[in-house]
């Protein structure tokens, strides 16, 4: 009797997914390097040959329970193919029931297709489970399905998850027993290896047929010939390198969630590796650190995009020219992490290995003062942010190879930038060209479309229209919440927005859910105080103090100009701010010695920061004044 890797269990609805699925497993070749390797399931073999789909394996036979039940005492796996269908199907279900009764759980796969996995448990959504029962459930000892629930290994290649290839690649580690670390790492290196054989053939090829076609002309072509070689072997060379560069950068949470353990760890991994494999080729190990560094980044990562580029610095340094993205990643780090002076360091290091010609590495020389606008902007001086972005997009429109979606993402910081400064206009139009650029070419499902909505929220909150920038920041979250973990600062960004435009609707609890939810989630971030809870904690004190709870909001604003010192120092315009808002906070307390303290303290702060002069100071300099009908000297 023939002996099978796997069993196919599925509906005929779902035939045309098997089919692909029984291909792909029959046709898969084991890296190499892993076969024979042993495993808690014996030597992994170098193919998955055969796998039994009744359609193709079942004998013209009346008997066909018998056949079935053969097929399933031979195989040393079962791989459900779950839908709805499948879920429906009491042949299905019977399937699985005897391979548990025969093989046991833990050589049972599911690869799901459609529907939802334990939507039997959902109300309103019981007809999307994808799960049989006996999927869902353990097997007793008589065979039959009980009550203790079952934790089916996965793979899904639903619309926005895994994807054939990764669904794949889980089916087979689960079969071989390799880890799919591995079977991922291994298969990288595959496809980087096809790349350049198909590069070097079709050199090969191109070769020979201007060979036959100008034999006449031979001894003219020879010198030209090996040049031309010459420059095919060194743009195989290069393709070879954006491949597996590529490979990183497919990490950015652009279209999809991809925080898994397996693609952190291949992260991790391609760090290390280009760290210690590339040594004597810093400008290859470079790029490749800034692409891990820059997917760190988008993921939240922090710590680990930090100390990815710290141990890759000094092959940085001697990168040249080369070396810049990587410490412009760093300060990008850095400045997410509330570290604007580090940030600074990296972006005068980035600058130093440019050198001193303004007409080369225009881009870089963009992204460099782009960088520097977000710190003058972090420090409070949208003035001089504004200068800066303004140059950053001029050396970008120098440069005739330059990504449209860089200028889009100046574009939207310089719309952020100018509706700090009231000119919600321009910052308007600066932002719904970023959007068009971005559509274009990213699509509206796209982690920049997503930012770039929360931009236009904030311009329109800024503004005043709440309902348009409650629309806006809805939009964002939809964007966001397909790709990004719930723990992503990116999102949690997105969250206090729409918490502030709930507190200024007067949605006082929704605005309390929401700017919680971001709170919660930058403190599992940032590991500290950062700007960010600040800006949260701030906007949570209004929805306190609104709700009368003023001791809750006196604790909120507390919070909030603790996190503002540990980002900015002890002086700032938004410490100025919280100051002169935890007066009005006091006085409605009836503590007005102290609120007028904390008036005098906040005024002269905002004095030294922004100036008397400023629109903001002046309103608050209103708002000290209003609490008990005269002028309050900024002095005492």
């Amino acid at each position: 009797m023939t002996r099978y890797v796997a069993f196919l269990s599925y509906s005929h609805r779902n035939r045309a997914e098997t089919e692909w699925l029984h291909r792909a497993l029959e046709r898969y070749q084991i890296p190499k390097k892993l076969v024979g390797r042993p495993t808690e399931k014996g030597p992994v073999p170098a193919r998955l040959i055969p796998v039994f789909r009744d359609r193709d394996e079942l004998p013209a036979s009346a008997d066909l329970g018998n056949a079935l039940h053969a097929g399933l005492e031979n195989s040393d796996h079962l791989i459900v193919i779950a839908s709805p269908a499948s879920a429906g199907s009491v042949y299905v279900e019977e399937e699985i029931r005897y391979f548990k009764s025969l093989h046991g759980e833990q050589r049972v796969f599911a690869l799901i297709v459609d529907g939802e996995p334990h939507a039997s448990a959902m109300p309103g959504r019981e007809a999307e489970e994808a799960f049989p029962r006996a999927l869902r459930y353990r097997i007793d000892g008589d065979a039959k399905i009980s009550d203790i629930p079952a934790e089916p290994i996965a793979a899904d290649i639903r619309k926005g998850k895994d994807g054939r290839r990764l669904a794949l690649m889980k089916l087979v580690a689960g079969i071989t027993g390799v880890r799919l670390d591995d079977l991922v790492q291994r298969e990288a290196q595959r496809r980087a290896r096809r790349l350049t054989w198909i590069a070097t053939a079709a050199s090969i090829g191109m070769l020979l047929t201007t060979g036959l076609a100008f034999y006449a002309n031979q001894q003219r072509l020879v010198a030209v010939e090996q040049r031309t070689i010459a420059e095919r072997e060194t743009a195989a060379a290069r393709a070879a390198t954006d491949y597996l560069i590529g490979t990183f950068e497919l990490t950015d949470p652009a279209t999809e969630n991809p925080r898994t353990v397996s693609l952190v760890t291949i992260l991790a991994r391609g760090a290390e590796r280009a760290r210690t494999e590339l040594k004597a080729q810093p400008e290859i190990e470079a790029r490749l650190v800034t692409a891990v560094g820059r997917a760190y980044n988008n993921l939240g990562l922090l710590e680990e995009a930090e100390t990815a580029l710290a141990r890759a610095m000094p092959a940085i340094k001697r990168a040249g020219p080369d070396g810049a993205p990587a410490l412009l990643a760093l300060a990008a780090t850095q400045l997410k992490k509330g570290s604007p002076e580090q940030a600074l360091k990296a972006l005068s290091g980035a600058e130093h290995l440019l050198g001193g010609d303004p007409n080369e590495h225009l881009t870089v020389r963009s992204q460099l003062l782009a960088a520097r606008g977000g710190i003058a902007y972090l420090n409070g001086d949208p003035e001089a942010a504004l200068k800066d972005y303004d140059r950053a997009l001029a050396f970008l429109a120098r440069d005739p190879g330059a990504d449209p979606r860089e200028r889009a993402g100046m574009l939207d910081w310089r719309g952020r930038v100018l509706n700090d400064l009231g000119r919600y206009d321009n910052a308007e139009a600066s932002l719904q060209e970023a959007n068009r650029l971005l559509v274009t070419y990213q699509g509206e499902q796209h982690l920049q479309t997503g930012r770039n909505l929360y931009s236009l929220a904030l311009v329109a909150y800024s503004a005043g229209n709440y309902p348009l920038a409650q629309q806006r920041i809805r939009k964002s979250l939809q964007v966001l919440d397909r790709m990004l973990d719930k723990t992503n600062p990116i999102r949690a960004d997105a969250l206090s927005l729409q918490g502030s435009i709930y507190q200024a609707q007067g949605q006082l609890v929704a605005a309390d859910q929401a700017l919680d939810q971001a709170v919660t989630a930058y403190r599992q971030v940032y590991k500290g105080g950062h700007y960010n809870i600040g800006i949260a904690e701030f906007y949570r004190a209004q929805v306190s103090s609104q709700q009368g709870d003023y001791p809750g909001a006196l604790s909120h604003l507390d919070e909030a100009r603790r996190n503002y010192e540990a980002s900015y120092g002890k002086v700032h315009a938004n410490i100025g701010e919280v100051m002169v808002n935890r007066a009005q906070v006091l006085w409605k307390m009836g503590r007005k010695a102290e609120a007028r303290r904390d008036c005098a303290s906040g005024l002269q702060m905002l004095d030294e920061t922004v100036g008397p002069d400023h629109s903001f100071t002046k309103g608050l300099r209103a708002t000290c004044n209003g609490l008990e009908g005269k002028e309050v000297n900024t002095k005492s």
